[in-house]
């Protein structure tokens, strides 16, 4: 099987454009084949009826992925049979049995989102496509978070946007979901910087969700944790980890690393911030807040790289940047 071409994002290495169009393609004939199928099999009444054929185009996708991702290592058309074809499982198995088709319309979510990640780990494995590391874990959560609440409301208000970081948020009072949270954070963040350094052209592009969904995680965990500490110990601690997280950035040259720390634990720091200066930060406030974090972040970036590339710190992705063996940090972490 021809692997799959990408640079350390995730991009095609060749005829990205036609790739995109046929991306699209695949997408618009997908939902349009739903529609078809509802229409066919009568609509709401019959969802019963339409289980086989949505099975099957399940089944079609994956052959299609096959000779598309397979054969010919198109990454974006195989990463939309990817997902087009891991949804029509999951929509299938959703509604497969009477009780899911009569029950709670939250219990059927839980059923596609983890039906769907299951089947979309099968493409990542099967046809190397790093474009679907970030689906999986994001449907993952999704199905746990509504396998555990439902539809809550209190809950549902608590989730911070539409992103693993986000729906965890919502998951924090749980003590068994921080710690397994934790753990998985930690070892993604641990395993994409192996794949920085050892993987191949997917390996490298696969690290970098990876990266992001880490430290989005970790960094909202952190930042839950240090609020805790009494003032202005959590303030400090918060600073220290706003630094500490910008300066790992660095070296493993991803500021999406950076963004998606800093932004889960923004909330944090804002609450830490407001005593000392005798107000407190409201949901309006997020209006020009996080804009705020953004551009000065994107500001700062380019100086910052540049002093660190200087000082031989930033090792990229897939990067060896030649370093004298006696340096301090070569005991900690060996470049090879």
């Amino acid at each position: 099987m021809r692997p799959a071409r990408v640079d350390p994002a995730g991009r095609p290495l060749e005829n990205r454009r036609r790739q995109g169009v046929q991306a699209l393609g695949i997408v618009f004939g997908w939902v349009l084949l739903v529609g078809l199928i509802s229409w066919a099999t009568g609509g709401p009444k019959g969802e019963g009826a339409s289980v086989p054929w949505m099975l099957g185009l399940g089944a079609l996708c994956w052959l299609a992925a096959e000779e598309v991702a397979g054969r010919r290592g198109l990454v974006w058309p195989g990463s939309a049979l990817g997902i087009v074809g891991a949804l029509s499982v999951g929509l299938a198995m959703a509604i497969s049995t009477p009780d899911l088709r009569a029950g709670p319309v939250t219990a059927r979510f839980a059923v596609i989102a983890g039906a769907s990640a299951l089947m979309m780990t099968g493409y990542l494995f099967r046809f190397r496509l790093p474009g679907l590391v970030s689906p999986v874990v994001t449907f993952t959560i999704v199905a746990l978070f509504l396998g555990i609440y439902g539809a809550d409301p209190v809950r549902l208000r608590e989730v911070e946007g539409f992103s693993p970081r986000g729906i965890l948020a919502a998951m924090l009072s749980n003590p068994l979901s921080v710690t397994i949270c934790t753990l998985l954070s930690a070892s993604a963040v641990a395993y994409a910087r192996r794949l920085d350094l050892k993987g191949d052209d997917f390996g490298l592009a696969a690290a970098r969700p990876l990266h992001v969904a880490g430290w989005g995680v970790l960094g909202l965990l952190l930042g839950r944790w240090m609020t805790l500490l009494p003032p202005p110990a959590d303030l400090a601690a918060l600073i220290a980890l706003w630094c500490g997280v910008t300066v790992w950035a660095l070296r493993v040259n991803r500021i999406a690393v950076m963004f998606a720390a800093v932004f889960a634990s923004a909330k944090p720091m804002m609450g830490a911030l407001g005593p000392v200066f005798g107000f407190t930060f409201t949901r309006a406030d997020w209006g020009w807040l996080l804009p705020l974090i953004l551009f000065g972040g994107m500001a700062i970036w380019p100086w910052l790289h540049e002093q660190s590339l200087r000082r031989n710190w930033t090792l990229g992705p897939g990067g060896r940047i030649p370093q004298p063996r006696d340096n301090w940090w070569w005991r900690f972490w060996p470049y090879s």
